[in-house]
């Protein structure tokens, strides 16, 4: 397919945010990333940004090399006060890719009892525990070549984000149901 060629056919740049499974495949994954190199392939700018851990897709992934709301990090924010303090560079050590890959390859399970006040702690976005992750994934879109003119949701869990993206970014969010 040719690149858009008309100013209302101007390209455009999308953020897809998606939800890693923890180094299984995951169906919503591997849409993403196909949808990423579709949206690509006509011309648009796609940016496919891992959530929770790095993804693992049956094609070559496109997705960014850096882990956002990193599932060992928001876990520790959400379980105790004390991570959600810490400086940058710490984070920084608990969301590499790397310790994600190690850590969802030891198959920890959540129990479900522990999962539903983690999930609503999630759904509090800005006001939540998890605040300082909100607000650097809105610098890392709101940034040089990452500003999108729409941001994908993966699922209902990241409703809570899109306040904060949509006035940081002013573009639409919106939310898929896949994987409902």
């Amino acid at each position: 397919m040719t690149p858009p060629q008309s100013p209302t056919d101007a390209p455009l740049t999308v953020a897809i945010l998606a939800a890693g499974a923890g180094g299984m495949y995951c169906g919503s994954c591997m849409r993403d990333n196909a949808l990423a190199v579709a949206l690509r392939r006509l011309g648009h700018r796609a940016t496919l940004v891992p959530l929770y851990t790095p993804l693992r897709t049956d094609e070559p992934s496109t997705a960014i090399n850096e882990v956002f709301y990193g599932g060992i990090n928001v876990y520790l924010q959400h379980a105790l006060g004390l991570f959600r303090h810490t400086p940058r560079f710490l984070d920084a050590l608990l969301d590499r890719p790397a310790l994600l890959q190690w850590a969802g390859s030891r198959g920890a399970q959540s129990s479900p009892a522990n999962l539903g006040p983690f999930v609503l702690s999630v759904l509090a976005g800005e006001n939540g525990p998890q605040v300082k992750e909100v607000r650097r994934l809105a610098r890392f879109l709101a940034s040089g070549d990452h500003l999108p003119n729409v941001v994908t949701l993966p699922n209902a869990m990241f409703l809570a984000l899109a306040p904060a993206l949509r006035s940081r970014l002013n573009c639409p969010v919106i939310c898929e149901l896949t994987g409902e």
